[in-house]
């Protein structure tokens, strides 16, 4: 089946995962007119396709919280349907592309030409990513304009879902804090989250910002997003030991993302951090134009990295589809399967393999699972994964 319009079809035989709605099982699925008219076991198909999806995984509509979405921007911007439903995925979130002044052109450019639904963090810096990740792009207090940033949430609601800052010493420059300060509150007053970038990954002559003096501008509902990045300003100590205050913002309620990238998943500070208790809320990839091919491939991919490093299917199925709509304060149409919504519906196929499993700094790790997209569903839309070799 390549990517195909059905008014009404029956996903048969599959073993439904839904976190959010309580359901573990094989459960059929039936779709009319765009919508989801049943769930159950065994359904009839009342006239409409039978698509079977036996031995296969079928989850409400997976999520990739951390994206860069603004296709032929720099080296990075990316296709959103390439990491979306080209990739199993059924909604993808730019991570700060577009500062207020490019809000509309990317809305106009990419969300609505994309097959896939996209969302936005926008950017604190009025130059967003054109500039590209290692400038200073925060440190003129004049890159920094609250009441534009204002006006262009209030008329673009429905897609923003926070303020991006890149909370390191090469983004910063001699401003150092005070445009956490100032995204603080901006945040309170527009009451949307903050997602902050950590680590140094980008400047190696710049002094890292310490986690915990960024931490202390995080509120709960926050996201930190790179939490295994092994580049100076991350969440462990020259000992690797958690910062004291990494836990205590997770007991008050940050969240954390694991944004793999090209830069910012290392197996061994995984590892450490894990150990330590503190596990992300949220998986992502980071996607674009430079990690496709390696070492991030897809959001299938990265969940299964997760496994290798003891997650369970279940537990990073929750992590891309209840945790990420919680993340984004979308629990509301996100992340659940819902009879009388809309469709949206990944469909995954897990198959026991070994495999090695490579991290941005090329360390390997032996992964016993891979998990492979099948189908992408939005609506009456059934959508096939591209091709790309993954590992």
């Amino acid at each position: 089946m390549s990517n195909q319009q059905l008014s009404n079809f029956l996903l048969k035989g599959g073993r439904l995962i839904d976190p959010a709605g309580g359901k573990d099982g094989q459960l059929d699925i039936r779709v009319r007119d765009g919508n989801v008219e049943a769930t159950g076991a065994n359904l009839d198909s009342n006239g409409a396709m039978v698509i079977d999806v036996k031995d296969h995984i079928v989850t409400p509509g997976l999520v990739d919280v951390h994206l860069h979405l603004m296709k032929g921007l720099g080296a990075f911007g990316v296709d959103p349907d390439i990491f979306g439903v080209g990739s199993g995925v059924t909604t993808v979130v730019d991570a700060g592309s577009a500062g207020h002044t490019m809000l509309n052109v990317f809305r106009n450019y990419v969300t609505d030409n994309a097959k896939t639904r996209v969302l936005n963090y926008i950017n604190l810096s009025t130059l967003g990513g054109v500039a590209g990740p290692g400038f200073s792009i925060l440190a003129d207090p004049r890159l920094i304009d609250e009441a534009k940033i204002a006006q262009a949430v209030e008329a673009n609601r429905d897609i923003i879902v926070g303020i991006k800052i890149m909370a390191t010493g090469g983004a910063l420059g001699a401003q150092g804090l005070k445009p956490l300060e100032r995204a603080r509150k901006l945040g309170d007053e527009l009451k949307i989250p903050l997602l902050v970038h950590i680590g140094e990954s980008w400047s190696k002559s710049t002094e890292p910002v310490a986690v915990g003096d960024v931490l202390k501008y995080l509120r709960a509902g926050d996201i930190v997003t790179h939490m295994f990045t092994v580049h100076p300003g991350g969440l462990l100590d020259a000992n690797g030991k958690l910062w004291p205050q990494v836990r205590d913002a997770k007991e008050s309620g940050v969240l954390m993302d694991v944004g793999h990238g090209l830069h910012n998943l290392n197996f061994d500070v995984a590892r450490k951090v894990l150990d330590q208790g503190i596990h992300p809320d949220g998986v992502s990839t980071d996607g674009h134009r430079g990690n496709r091919a390696g070492p991030v491939y897809d959001l299938p991919t990265t969940m299964a990295k997760l496994m290798a490093l003891g997650f369970s299917l279940n537990q990073v199925i929750e992590m891309a589809t209840a945790n990420a709509a919680r993340l984004l304060g979308r629990s509301n149409e996100l992340g659940t399967l819902r009879i009388g919504a809309a469709a949206d519906i990944s469909v995954l196929k897990i198959e026991e393999r070994e495999w090695k499993a490579i991290d941005s700094q090329k360390g390997t790790i032996l992964a016993h699972q891979t998990i492979t997209p099948v189908y992408a569903i939005r609506g009456d839309m059934i959508y096939e994964p591209l091709p790309v070799e993954r590992p």
